[in-house]
């Protein structure tokens, strides 16, 4: 009897068993971290544009300026902010 390779299929069958696996033994505090990592990493390319739309599409430009930084006296769009 030949022992079949694993397939594309096979492969992305493991990488989701062993993905739900790790999600299973982690806590609350582990997974909110786990998020944050893992968004911070997708973030580290965006530029200042970049996350200011993001944010605009996904959720509002109120959304966007609430979550300024503090000290920002910066133009989103039209509306200039001073904090």
């Amino acid at each position: 009897m030949t022992k079949q390779s694993p397939n594309e299929s096979d492969l992305f069958s493991l990488k989701e068993n062993y993905s739900n696996h790790i999600i299973d033994s982690m806590d609350m505090d582990s997974l909110v971290q786990f998020a944050f990592d893992n968004l911070i990493e997708y973030f580290k390319d965006h530029t200042w544009d970049d996350m200011c739309e993001e944010i605009k599409s996904l959720y509002d430009e109120d959304t966007l300026i609430d979550l300024l930084p503090e000290a920002a006296d910066v133009t989103v769009g039209e509306v200039s902010t001073t904090a």
